[in-house]
């Protein structure tokens, strides 16, 4: 039936079918012919849901060191992986993180932002007021940053444009850019205060 449904060959239909009786996809009917019967989707999301944690664990416990990389620079681009460099990079922030982005982009990290700031230092400078943890600070600037800018622990960088379209970053852990982005952040906090 399903060879003829598909108009794939019958060897590659029972392929298939065996494979997914194999994971625990499908089940089969005895009797006179084998019916092969798919799960419900309950129970197949549950079956993926345990399977998926166990890989995780399995990647958790034996996933090697990694080399620590020696690049001065690297660009991240796609609007999906520079989001989730800069998410990533904030729930791996050890103690402290400056940020100087829109609202809008405070919106899209702000489940990650308030999940570390009972025990981390976090500054956000932006150009609109916005409702966050009062342990957060938050400066106010008159126009909107172009771009977002994030310094991590003073030890890494991620700069760049989160638009759709043209999405992509810089990240570097370059102690000269980590210092340069430091002074302008300094110094933009300066700005702030005067006025």
């Amino acid at each position: 039936e399903v060879a003829k449904l598909t108009g794939i060959s019958r060897s590659n239909v029972y392929s298939a079918l065996y494979s997914l009786q194999d994971k625990g996809k499908c089940q089969v009917s005895e009797g006179e012919t084998a019916k092969y019967i798919a799960i419900s989707k309950e129970e197949l999301i549950l079956s993926m849901k345990r399977e998926f944690e166990q890989t995780l664990s399995e990647v958790e416990e034996l996933f090697p060191t990694p080399m620590e990389t020696h690049e001065p620079y690297v660009t991240i681009r796609g609007y999906t992986n520079v989001l989730n460099k800069i998410k990533n990079s904030i729930l791996l922030c050890k103690s402290h993180l400056y940020l100087l982005c829109s609202t809008t982009c405070i919106d899209l990290l702000r489940e990650e932002l308030l999940s570390i700031c009972p025990d981390h230092r976090i500054t956000i400078i932006c150009e609109d007021t916005i409702e966050l943890d009062n342990r957060i600070t938050l400066y106010n600037r008159q126009k909107d940053p172009k771009g977002f800018h994030l310094i991590i622990d003073t030890e890494c960088v991620i700069t760049g444009d989160l638009d759709k379209e043209h999405a992509q970053c810089l990240f570097s852990k370059n102690d000269s850019l980590v210092r340069l982005m430091r002074e302008s952040f300094i110094t933009e906090l300066d700005m702030i205060a005067l006025k």
